[in-house]
């Protein structure tokens, strides 16, 4: 990940305590001065993660899908290699889409009408887009992607939302819920109390981005912004989402006459913050900042949960229906409960 002060097109404030950054998003407070209705937001629960879409995190996610086990130790190393190419990743993505597309149609669940995939004459495969588009992801594939993105299907894209509390919501909950993360919260604030240093390794994050960074002349910046429709779907009008993804050429073949192979570009692997950085710098943009990264000490998770609760921010209102209601009760009961405590 780019450090953001090597930066001119990010920017990073950092917070020592969650009193601090409530008072930086409240009214007159020097985040609520930047940020407006043209940014955008995601919450980490630990800084250790990156701005990379959930397809791309593992370089070898698809290798299971193109090798088998009566390959020799060769045939497999050299899938293995192929696999990590830009026209397999790509093409294996394709795959994820077509299929939730299929199953999605075939047990009567809406799907976005895909005209070169459901007309195709191998049903389920879109010939149209794996041998004719040069884009990835392809403008008629962008709601189906959203839609298979929201409910745990891999894409390339990211998630994001129109509000910043949404993000704080995933973020501080994430601190709680996420298996991965080993914070003892209850000796982190007892420490705090005792006016003692916890041994913090990771800070929450949060991410901003600033939708005008698209029409940074020459207008040509890959990123998009993917705005899905919010009807019929209760959690991502709650949660108020929106996707980015950065758009990659579409490999083929290169060559010509008896000389044409396989393109064998490796999959552009970049957080977004890096691949941002490096294009603004490459097109000369003028320094100014469009994406802000927000840090604040992990365990100011629970005033923070505790302050956006009582703004309305919480799983029974981001997760309308019976199971965030339900969902809202553990997590008050897991992140609050303890809160007046004393150990």
């Amino acid at each position: 990940m780019l450090r953001a002060q090597e930066s001119p097109y990010i920017q990073t404030f950092r917070y020592d305590n969650a009193e601090d950054f409530i008072r930086s998003i409240s009214y007159q407070g020097e985040l609520y001065d930047i940020f407006n209705d043209r940014f955008i937001f995601r919450g980490h629960s630990t800084d250790k993660y990156e701005l990379l879409p959930s397809v791309l995190r593992d370089k070898f996610w698809c290798v299971d899908n193109v090798i088998n086990d009566s390959m020799s130790g060769e045939e497999k190393k050299q899938m293995i290699h192929l696999a990590t190419m830009e026209l397999v990743q790509i093409q294996e993505e394709l795959k994820l889409l077509q299929d939730f597309f299929q199953l999605c149609d075939r047990s009567g669940l809406y799907v976005p009408h895909i005209e070169s995939l459901r007309n195709s004459i191998c049903p389920g495969f879109d010939f149209k887009t794996m041998m004719l588009e040069d884009k990835w992801l392809p403008t008629e594939y962008w709601e189906l992607a959203a839609l298979a993105q929201h409910h745990g299907v891999m894409t390339c894209l990211l998630d994001w939302s129109h509000d910043i509390y949404v993000a704080l919501y995933f973020a501080t909950t994430g601190v709680y819920n996420d298996p991965k993360e080993k914070l003892d919260i209850k000796k982190a604030l007892h420490a705090r109390r005792k006016g003692e240093t916890y041994p913090m390794e990771h800070d929450i994050e949060i991410w901003a981005l600033n939708n005008n960074v698209v029409m940074v002349k020459p207008l040509k910046v890959p990123l998009h912004i993917v705005q899905p429709g919010y009807r019929n779907n209760d959690n991502l009008r709650a949660q108020k989402g929106v996707f980015t993804f950065w758009e990659t050429i579409y490999p083929g073949m290169i060559g010509e006459g008896s000389k044409v192979k396989i393109d064998v570009t490796p999959t552009d692997r970049r957080t977004l913050d890096v691949q941002l950085d490096t294009y603004l710098k490459e097109i000369k943009s003028p320094e100014k900042p469009y994406l802000y990264q927000i840090l604040i000490p992990q365990d100011a998770a629970q005033a923070i949960y505790s302050h956006i609760d009582k703004l309305g921010y919480n799983a029974a209102t981001i997760f309308p229906g019976y199971d965030g209601v339900a969902r809202c009760m553990k997590e008050r009961q897991t992140i609050l409960a303890k809160q007046n405590n004393k150990e």
